[in-house]
């Protein structure tokens, strides 16, 4: 019967000792989870943007093995009966490039493309200040 008698139990001390306590371990897993969440994000963009620039690059590769000449007054590829032509262009207010008024890539701040009739050096840079740049030679067959 002793044991109903026993009134011991916590005291308003103890009870806001583990209040405080659990305040501050939550708060530093909410630090950490928002921390890591907005780190992820980021690395998704950064990843995103990366694939963007690498899909250019493999496209504009793409296009000038399909063709055999470049026009650097309008940046454009051609055959030499004019039957398969891509012509590449940037927006610089939105940021942008086409590849026949396809939008390709986004968040762009330089695309340029500089040629002869042996190569062409390619150039393009992201808002994240990424850049690749590269010649690619033409392939002739003869």
């Amino acid at each position: 019967m002793r044991i109903l008698f026993n009134n011991r139990g916590f005291t308003l001390v103890e009870v806001l000792a583990v209040i405080v306590i659990l305040g501050i371990v939550s708060t530093i897993l909410m630090n950490i989870l928002v921390s890591s969440s907005k780190t992820n994000n980021k690395q998704l963009s950064n990843n995103e943007q990366l694939t963007e620039l690498s899909y250019v690059l493999k496209l504009l590769t793409k296009d000038m093995r399909r063709t055999i000449t470049y026009d650097p007054n309008n940046l454009t590829f051609k055959n030499e009966d004019n039957s398969i032509q891509y012509t590449y262009s940037f927006n610089s207010v939105n940021n942008t490039v086409s590849r026949n008024n396809e939008v390709i890539a986004t968040n762009i701040t330089s695309f340029t493309l500089d040629g002869n009739s042996n190569s062409i050096i390619f150039y393009v840079e992201n808002k994240n200040g990424h850049k690749i740049s590269t010649q690619l030679f033409f392939r002739r067959g003869d």
